[in-house]
């Protein structure tokens, strides 16, 4: 009997994750390159934008932290008010876009390479 609940995992789908036996789901499955992840970056003069640290996105060093409080701004339609607390938090005169990136996160991490889409929520200047 003991040894049908060892090899019980081999019979399951990935997605079923269990305790004590786990398959690692989120590590087994692929989830594709294409991510969303909602940002916070600070725009130039010149037209380009500078990538904020989650400090000054949300108050935290937690870079996922930061993701989901810009998620969670967006969701609530709160996303005006996120971007003043950031543009104060910038300084005066600063521009800030709170938006939603489209990332090949391979791309990204192997190249530097820019989104593939770019759906900005809010602008403001402290």
């Amino acid at each position: 009997m003991a040894t049908a609940v060892v090899l019980s995992p081999l019979l399951r789908e990935p997605a079923s994750d269990t305790y004590p036996l786990s398959t690692y789901p989120m590590f087994a499955s692929d989830r594709g390159a294409d991510h969303r992840i909602a940002t916070a970056v600070e725009r130039l003069p010149a037209g380009t934008v500078d990538r904020l640290s989650p400090d000054l996105i949300a108050g935290t060093d937690e870079v996922i932290l930061a993701a989901v409080t810009v998620q969670r701004s967006i969701a609530r339609s709160e996303a005006d008010e996120l971007c003043a607390e950031i543009a104060a938090r910038l300084g005066a005169g600063r521009a800030v876009e709170v938006r939603v990136e489209t990332v090949d996160v391979v791309a990204l991490i192997a190249d530097d390479a820019d989104p593939t889409a770019i759906h900005v929520e809010a602008t403001c200047v402290g």
